[in-house]
């Protein structure tokens, strides 16, 4: 009996000590802070919300039940070669000639992954600057391919906005945000991704929230916030408790759609209905798994999406950069680059780093054919 007493002691301190480190670690600043008080109620109004979290239609999601769990687990005990390169190229375009972008110009560079820095119409913007070290709370996990940014966050101009599509790592990172906010003047955030921003620092007024089909002038140039078929949350408790979305940026002469993360769905089709053509559509492309399909499209899947948005030319992202699924890293451009010839769908594929300006020929090389 006394041996009994003992262990369930033993037990009941070993959970009381997990309970309290659980909490010392969800108050570090980098998990962010879900809306509360006025901030919620005002974003419960929008039709994405069911008054406790953002859905998508139909309610649909990433099942995740005990089935799925094990089948998860068997994928990710499974050895696939090539998950990561052995080096990435980056080139490093002149920050000179991009902190005095002409208005006449739409030029975009990539930084891996759904990161880049857009010159449009004489401003600069950012779109999921995700410049850190790790896509997760804690640089020992999911690092990046290459810590050698294409331009250096010390060395970026002043940025006119900042473009998030939701709150996940991969996408929203503290460390970015932290580094460059006396930088940035303004961002555009889908409802609720703003009580991050506040927690981390950024003045209330300089955040602007919108919800699906809702639109802003952004100094000339319109930002749309469109739908996308994801899911949000930075810890434990707040899985749907920001919107995510996909973005129209329109400017004097050229009109670009960004995804963001999204399965696929007949949202695009809705969206290059309202707001296409497309110069350029960024789509999704990458950490995608049969297992997850609901929220990540297949390469096939996101070729499709880009004729459904009637995009003249579409540019596979979310690759390149992160080891955020089971697939080879090269895997979903070379899947993407047969179904986008089958449907005629024109891509462009430069290289991390490359500055490419719109409007001007374009062409791009299989890169990724002699990285090792």
């Amino acid at each position: 009996m006394h041996v009994l007493k003992l262990a369930l002691i033993i037990l009941a301190a070993v959970v009381l000590l997990l309970a309290i480190a659980g909490f010392f670690i969800l108050q570090q600043p980098q998990f962010g802070k879900k809306p509360t008080g006025n901030h919620f109620d005002e974003v419960k109004l929008s039709p994405q919300h069911n008054g406790s979290n953002f859905r998508n239609p139909g309610d649909i999601e990433m099942v995740m039940n005990f089935s799925k769990f094990i089948q998860i687990m068997k994928a990710y005990m499974k050895t696939v070669d090539g998950k990561r390169p052995e080096s990435m190229p980056i080139l490093h375009p002149d920050t000179g000639i991009i902190a005095s972008s002409p208005d006449t110009i739409t030029a975009l560079t990539w930084f891996g992954h759904s990161a880049f820095l857009l010159e449009m119409d004489g401003k600069i913007i950012l779109l999921d600057p995700m410049f850190g070290p790790a896509a997760a709370p804690f640089t020992f996990q999911v690092n990046r391919f290459s810590n050698d940014l294409p331009i250096a966050l010390e060395d970026l101009p002043k940025i006119d906005a900042v473009v998030f599509s939701h709150d996940h790592y991969d996408h929203l990172d503290y460390p970015t945000i932290m580094s460059i906010k006396d930088k940035v003047s303004a961002y555009y955030v889908p409802l609720g991704l703003g009580s991050h921003l506040q927690h981390w620092g950024i003045e209330e007024e300089n955040i602007h929230e919108l919800d699906w089909w809702q639109e802003t002038n952004f100094e000339g140039i319109t930002l749309a916030c469109t739908p996308s078929q994801h899911f949000s949350g930075r810890g434990i408790s707040d899985r749907g408790s920001t919107l995510w979305s996909s973005w129209v940026i329109k400017g004097k002469k050229h009109n670009l759609f960004f995804s963001g993360d999204s399965g696929y769905f007949l949202g695009f089709k809705k969206i290059g209905e309202k707001y296409g053509p497309f110069d350029l559509a960024m789509v999704e492309c990458g950490q995608y798994n049969t297992l997850w399909q609901e929220i990540h499209m297949l390469p096939e899947e996101s070729a499709q999406a880009a004729v459904d948005l009637n995009a003249k030319m579409m540019m596979p992202i979310h690759w390149a950069m992160f080891e955020l699924a089971l697939h080879p890293w090269k895997e979903p451009v070379e899947r993407l680059s047969i179904k986008a010839e089958e449907l005629n769908m024109p891509i462009f594929t430069p290289k991390i780093g490359e500055r490419f300006t719109l409007g001007t020929p374009l062409s791009s090389e299989k890169w990724w054919e002699q990285v090792k």
